[in-house]
């Protein structure tokens, strides 16, 4: 299978403190291994389809905010949900973004 170029960017806000993250990742910059995972991940998601997903009342206390940018190629999106809405199938990839993430002002 052929390596896939992917640039991500994630912001998250809200939570109970209520600090902006960011966190950002080339996968030129990673093992092939994690490339391919965050490639695969993405792969299974309905990314078209996640805003619409069930969320909790507007307002909802301490709920995390996400917005991923997704850079493939020439192509790009950009996606918003809350913590409620997120896919299991991208919760890998939230997981290690997130892991990178830096508080931002």
């Amino acid at each position: 299978m052929a390596r896939e170029d992917l640039e991500l960017r994630l912001r998250r806000t809200g939570g109970l403190a209520g600090l902006a993250m960011v966190a950002s990742v080339d996968t030129r910059d990673l093992e092939t291994e994690e490339a391919e995972g965050f490639a695969a991940a993405l792969d299974r998601v309905d990314l078209a389809g996640i805003e619409e997903r069930p969320d909790a009342a507007p307002g909802a206390a301490d709920t995390f905010q996400y917005q991923l940018e997704i850079r493939r190629g020439e192509g790009a999106q950009t996606v918003r949900f809350s913590e409620r809405q997120m896919p299991e199938e991208l919760a890998p990839v939230v997981r290690s973004l997130m892991q990178r993430a830096e508080i931002v002002s």
